[in-house]
C-alpha cells in the first residue's frame, strides 16, 4: 500500500509540474496582451484565495468533481473504460428530486432517503454497460456513451410529464421541500454539507482500494486479467462489483448536487460533471487519495477563470483554452496506455482484419 501511494505521489508531482508549465505557456501570452499583465496573472493565480467566498466557491465546485472522480477511479481501476458516470450523475439528481417531490417524507430521514434513491437509480447508467461487457463482451465505452443520452431523454420525458410544475414558466420540477435540502456550511456561499461526504468518500475509497483484499483483487483484475485468472479470481464478479460501486457513488453525487444547490430540478441536458469526474480520475492517476487535490485544482482553475472574465477584458474562452491544454498534456498518455483503451483498439483492429 505504501509503495503504491508513493508511486502515485511521484507521478502526481510530475503531473503538477507539467500543469504549471502549460499554464505559463498559455496564460503568459494572454497576460502580455493586456494593459496590466501582472494583474492578469495575480487575479488568476491568487484571486481564488482572496476571500472566504471565493475559497467556498472552490470547495463548492470541487464537491461533485470529487465524487464523480472517485466513481470513475474505481471503474477504471477494474480495467473498464465505462463512461456511464455522466449518466449516473444525471439520473441520481433526477431520482433525488423525484423522491423529494413525490414521497411524503419529513424530518431527518428525508435527505438520506433521497440520496439513497438517487444512488440506486443512478447506478443503472454504469451497471448496464458493465453487465453487457461481462455477459456479452460488448464495449462498455461505446454502450455507456449511447446509454448516457438514452437515459437523458428518458429523464427529460419523466421531468416533463411527472415532475413538471406547470406554473414555473419553464421545464422544471416542483419546488423541493425544505426537509430535503442540505445545510449550508459557510454564510455568504453555497457550500453545503455534501463537501464533507465527498472528502470522507475519497478517503474511504482509498483505504478500500489499497488496504483491503477486495480492493487488491479489483486492481489485479484491472491491471492483469491473465494473472487474475491464474490466481482463480472471479473476474466477472469483481468487474460488476466495481461497476456497481462506481455507479452508486456517481448517482449519490448527482443527488447531493441537486439537494445542495437547487430548489428545483431543471436539467434538460447532461450537466457535464460526470465528464469532469473522468478528467479528475485521470489527473489523479486513478488514486482515490489524489482525487481530492485533483478536484480542488480543477475547481481552482474554474474560479480563477471566472474572476478573469468578470473583472478584466479577458474572454471566458481563454479559461477553456487553459483547461483544454492542461488536459491534453496530462491525460493523453494516461488514456492511450489504459488497458480498456488498448483493448478497444485491439477489438477495432480485429474487426478490420475480419472484414
Amino acid at each position: 500500500m505504501t509503495r503504491s501511494i508513493l508511486a502515485g505521489l511521484t507521478e502526481f508531482a510530475l503531473t503538477a509540474l507539467v500543469i504549471v508549465l502549460v499554464i505559463l505557456a498559455v496564460l503568459v501570452p494572454v497576460a502580455l496582451s493586456q494593459p496590466d499583465p501582472f494583474e492578469v496573472l495575480r487575479l488568476f493565480v491568487l484571486g481564488p484565495f482572496g476571500t472566504i467566498r471565493h475559497m467556498g466557491n472552490i470547495l463548492e465546485a470541487a464537491t461533485p468533481a470529487m465524487m464523480t472522480g472517485l466513481a470513475a477511479t474505481i471503474i477504471f481501476r477494474a480495467g473498464m473504460f465505462n463512461l456511464g458516470v455522466e449518466g449516473s450523475f444525471f439520473l441520481g439528481g433526477l431520482a433525488a428530486a423525484a423522491t423529494a417531490v413525490l414521497l411524503p417524507l419529513t424530518g431527518f430521514v428525508a435527505t438520506p432517503a433521497a440520496i439513497l434513491v438517487g444512488a440506486l437509480v443512478g447506478s443503472l447508467a454504469c451497471i448496464v454497460p458493465g453487465y453487457l461487457r461481462v455477459r456479452f463482451g460488448a464495449s462498455e465505452m461505446v454502450n455507456s456513451l449511447v446509454l448516457n443520452f438514452a437515459f437523458l431523454f428518458a429523464g427529460v420525458y419523466f421531468l416533463n410529464y411527472v415532475l413538471r410544475d406547470p406554473n414555473a414558466g419553464a421545464l422544471m420540477s416542483y419546488k423541493l421541500p425544505a426537509d430535503f435540502t442540505l445545510d449550508r456550511l459557510l454564510q455568504g456561499t453555497r457550500l453545503h454539507t455534501g463537501v464533507i461526504i465527498a472528502f470522507v468518500a475519497c478517503i474511504l475509497g482509498g483505504i478500500w482500494l489499497y488496504g483491503t483484499r477486495s480492493g487488491l483483487n479489483v486492481r489485479i483484475v484491472g491491471s492483469s486479467p491473465g494473472f487474475a485468472s491464474h490466481l482463480g479470481l472471479a473476474s466477472s464478479k469483481l468487474l460488476m462489483q466495481a461497476q456497481v460501486a462506481g455507479g452508486l457513488i456517481a448517482g449519490m453525487a448527482g443527488a447531493i448536487e441537486v439537494l445542495g444547490l437547487y430548489s428545483r430540478f431543471s436539467w434538460t441536458a447532461l450537466p457535464g460533471l460526470g465528464w469532469t469526474g473522468i478528467t479528475v480520475a485521470i489527473l489523479a492517476r486513478e488514486n482515490p487519495f489524489l482525487v481530492i487535490p485533483a478536484a480542488l485544482f480543477l475547481a481552482y482553475l474554474q474560479v480563477g477563470g471566472d474572476m478573469l472574465a468578470r473583472n478584466l477584458d479577458v474572454p471566458s474562452e481563454i479559461v477553456g483554452l487553459v483547461t483544454a491544454a492542461i488536459l491534453l498534456a496530462v491525460t493523453a498518455a494516461a488514456i492511450f496506455r489504459h488497458p480498456a483503451f488498448l483493448r478497444l483498439i485491439r477489438d477495432i483492429k480485429g474487426q478490420e482484419r475480419g472484414a
